[in-house]
């Protein structure tokens, strides 16, 4: 029961934050590397759990979406060749 209540109390702080300009400013810093999460929870008064789990999920959208940009790439390089190869054919 516990568990649930403090899962549901984060759940509901990171959803309270994610308007809070100052929790998006210090999402920013530390995903730049300008401040570590400690330094960041103590600068803007933000649980370092919260941060974590926020930084850890951007991460996580970036990696998909740079593994999807690449995906992306390979089929246009190889219908690129293919359309090469089809003009190659006609001289």
């Amino acid at each position: 029961m516990k568990q649930t209540i403090r899962i549901m109390l984060l759940i509901w702080s990171v959803a309270m934050l994610n308007n809070d300009p100052a929790f998006i400013e210090a999402l920013k810093k530390i995903s730049v590397h300008q401040l570590t999460i400690t330094e960041a929870s103590e600068q803007y008064d933000i649980p370092k759990r919260v941060l974590y789990k926020a930084a850890r999920q951007q991460q996580v959208k970036q990696n998909k979406q740079k593994a999807y940009l690449i995906a992306t790439q390979k089929r246009l390089q190889q219908s690129l060749r293919n359309v090469e190869m089809e003009l190659a054919s006609f001289s």
